[in-house]
C-alpha cells in the first residue's frame, strides 16, 4: 500500500471514529440525566440552557403529531390561524405519531442523525479545500469539542464568567454546544456548510450549476432556521463579484431563483403576520461585547491569527471563502437586526478550519523536519487537553442545573404528568389552558394545548397579560363577581390547570376565585393537580373518557 493510500485509509478510520465519538458526546449527557432522574419523575429529554426554547421546539412537534401541517404560536391566547411551515419539527411529529414514541426521544435520535450529517458536510468541505490529513483531523477535533476561555475564567478568574466570555451562554457561538442542545442546530449547520461548499466550488471552478445547489441548500436552511440569511446572501454576493465579475449576473440569478421562493415565504410571514412581527419586537437578541465573542472563540481564534500571520496567502488568497465567512459573521452580529446575536451562528466552523491549517503554516518556517514534528507533537499534547476545559465545565454545570430542576422543566412529577396526559387525551389542542407561567412552559410541549403565557418571545402579549391578571385580582379593585368571572372566561380560556402553586394561591384568594370556579366543572384531580373546564367550552375530543366526572383520569383522587 502506498503512503498516500495509507494516509487516506487512516483519515477514513479517524473520521468514522470521530463521528461516533461526537455523536456519543452529544447524546450521553441526556442519558446521564435520565439515569439520575428523581424517583417518580419523568425526564423531559432536554438539557440546559434555555429550557423555554427546547420546550417550544417540542410544542412544534406536538402540533405535527396532532395532525397539523402548519403551526401556531402556542404560548399566547391571541386568536390566529396556523401559519408556520417548519419541516424539521413536522417530520419529528409524524415520526412520534407513527411509532407512538415520546417526542423527546424522537428529537434525540433525529439530532444524532443531524450530527452525522453535519460532520459529513464538514469533512467534505475540508476535502474540497485540500487540507492535509493532519489539518483536516485537527479542524474536525476543534469543531467537535473546542470552546473558548470561559471555563478557565470561571474556574480561576471570575465569579461572573458569563458576563465576560460568550461561550458560556451563547449557544450559537460554539459548534459542540449547538450539536448538543437541540435537534434543529445540527441540520442548520449542515445546510449552511453545504450552501457555502457549493458556493465556494461554483465560483472557484466556474460551475454555474453549483449556484442552484447552493441556493437550494440556503432555501432549506431558511425554512428551518432563517436567521443566517444576511450572512449567506452577503457571502454569496461578495464571492461571485470577486471571482466571476464578468458572469456575476448569471451566477446571481441562478442562486436567487433557487432561494427566492423560500426567502419570500419566510420573510413575508415574518413581516406581515401581526403576531410574528410582535414576536420580533419582543424577542430581541442583542450581541454581547466584542471582547466576549473573542474570548469565547478561545484557542481556535488564537491559532487562526497565528496562522494568518505565518501564511496569510494560503488562507486568504487560496481559500478566501473561509476567512470571509468568519469576518462577515462577526461583523453582521453587530448590525442592528433584532436577531443580531443569531448571526454569529456557524462562525466557529470557519475558525476551526483556519485553526486546523495554522500549525503547519507556523511550523513551515522552521528549517528542520525533525524539529517541526517534535514541536507539533509537544504543542498538541499541551493544547488539545486544554480545549476540553470549557466543554467539561459546561457539561458539569449543566448537569447540576438540570438536577436542581429549579424551574421544573427537566423533570416532571408523576402527578403533573397525569394531568398533562389527561389534557392530551381529553381536550382539543385548540383549547386554551390557564396555568402558572412555569407550568405553562410544559402544557404545549406535552399536551399540545394553547396557554396564555410561558415563553419569553412567543408570549407576544405577556406584558398585557401580566397587567390584566394583576388588575383582575387586585385587592380593593372595583370588579364585581359577575364581571370578574365574565372577564376571565371571556378571554378564550377553556381550562384551568391548577398545580400546587396555583391551588395555594386560589385558596389564599378564595373569594375572588369562587365566582370564576362556579362557572367550571372539576374534571380531574390528584395529589398535586386539579383541572377545571369551563362549562361553555367546546366538548372534549374523547368524551367517552370520563370528562365531567369529578376525578376523571385520576389515580390518586
Amino acid at each position: 500500500m502506498s503512503d498516500r493510500a495509507a494516509c487516506a485509509t487512516g483519515l477514513r478510520v479517524f473520521r468514522a471514529g470521530w463521528t461516533v465519538f461526537v455523536v456519543l458526546a452529544t447524546t450521553v449527557p441526556y442519558g446521564l440525566n435520565l439515569m439520575v432522574a428523581p424517583s417518580g419523575s419523568h425526564y423531559t429529554w432536554i438539557v440546559p440552557p434555555y429550557p423555554e426554547d427546547s420546550l417550544a421546539y417540542r410544542a412544534w412537534s406536538q402540533q405535527a403529531a396532532h395532525g397539523s401541517l402548519l403551526f401556531q404560536l402556542k404560548y399566547t391566547a391571541l386568536p390566529h390561524a396556523a401559519f408556520l411551515f417548519q419541516p424539521l419539527f413536522l417530520i419529528c411529529g409524524w415520526i412520534s405519531a407513527v411509532f407512538h414514541c415520546d417526542i423527546g426521544i424522537v428529537h434525540l435520535v433525529v439530532k444524532a442523525v443531524g450530527v452525522v450529517l453535519f460532520l459529513a458536510a464538514f469533512y467534505g468541505y475540508t476535502d474540497f479545500l485540500q487540507l492535509s490529513g493532519f489539518q483536516s483531523m485537527l479542524a474536525s477535533v476543534l469543531a467537535g469539542v473546542s470552546s473558548g476561555l470561559g471555563g478557565f475564567i470561571a474556574l480561576f478568574l471570575s465569579d461572573r464568567p458569563a458576563a465576560i466570555s460568550a461561550d458560556l451562554w451563547v449557544v450559537d457561538s460554539n459548534t459542540y454546544w449547538s450539536l448538543l442542545w437541540n435537534p434543529l442546530f445540527p441540520y442548520s449547520l449542515a445546510l449552511m456548510l453545504l450552501a457555502i461548499h457549493w458556493l465556494d466550488r461554483g465560483t472557484r471552478d466556474g460551475r454555474p450549476s453549483d449556484l442552484w445547489r447552493s441556493g437550494l441548500a440556503t432555501g432549506l436552511q431558511i425554512l428551518i432556521h432563517p436567521y443566517s440569511q444576511p450572512l449567506l446572501f452577503a457571502l454569496t454576493l461578495v464571492l461571485i463579484v470577486l471571482r466571476r465579475r464578468a458572469e456575476a449576473a448569471g451566477y446571481l440569478c441562478r442562486y436567487a431563483l433557487a432561494v427566492l421562493p423560500f426567502a419570500l415565504y419566510v420573510d413575508s410571514v415574518a413581516i406581515l403576520h401581526p403576531l410574528l412581527s410582535r414576536h420580533s419586537s419582543s424577542g430581541a437578541m442583542v450581541s454581547p461585547a466584542l471582547s466576549a465573542y473573542l474570548l469565547g472563540f478561545g484557542l481556535p481564534l488564537l491559532l487562526s491569527v497565528a496562522g494568518l500571520a505565518a501564511g496569510w496567502r494560503r488562507m486568504v488568497v487560496d481559500r478566501p471563502a473561509v476567512p470571509l465567512w468568519f469576518v462577515l459573521s462577526l461583523a453582521l452580529a453587530y448590525v442592528p437586526f433584532w436577531f443580531q446575536r443569531k448571526l454569529i451562528f456557524g462562525a466557529h466552523g470557519p475558525l476551526c478550519i483556519m485553526a486546523g491549517m495554522a500549525p503547519d503554516l507556523i511550523l513551515a518556517r522552521l528549517p528542520r523536519l525533525e524539529t517541526r514534528r517534535w514541536i507539533r507533537g509537544a504543542a498538541l499534547a499541551i493544547l488539545l487537553p486544554s480545549i476540553a476545559v470549557t466543554p467539561v465545565y459546561l457539561l458539569v454545570s449543566e448537569f447540576r442545573e438540570a438536577q436542581a430542576n429549579a424551574n421544573g422543566a427537566y423533570f416532571i412529577s408523576e402527578e403533573m404528568m397525569e394531568g398533562l396526559r389527561f389534557l392530551r387525551e381529553n381536550s382539543d389542542p385548540s383549547s386554551v389552558v390557564f396555568a402558572t407561567p412555569s407550568t405553562s412552559h410544559l402544557i404545549p410541549a406535552f399536551s399540545g394545548n394553547t396557554v396564555v403565557w410561558g415563553h419569553w418571545a412567543m408570549s407576544v402579549d405577556r406584558k398585557e397579560r401580566d397587567a390584566w391578571f394583576a388588575d383582575l385580582f387586585k385587592q380593593g379593585s372595583d370588579w364585581s363577581d359577575e364581571k370578574r368571572a365574565r372577564e376571565f372566561w371571556g378571554t378564550r380560556i377553556d381550562y384551568i390547570f391548577a398545580d400546587t402553586r396555583l391551588n395555594s394561591w386560589i385558596q389564599q384568594n378564595l373569594q375572588a376565585w369562587q365566582v370564576i370556579l362556579a362557572d367550571a366543572n372539576q374534571v380531574f384531580a390528584n395529589a398535586s393537580v386539579v383541572i377545571y373546564r369551563h362549562r361553555d367550552s367546546p366538548k372534549a375530543r374523547f368524551p367517552g373518557r370520563g370528562v365531567g366526572s369529578p376525578h376523571a383520569g385520576s389515580t390518586r383522587g
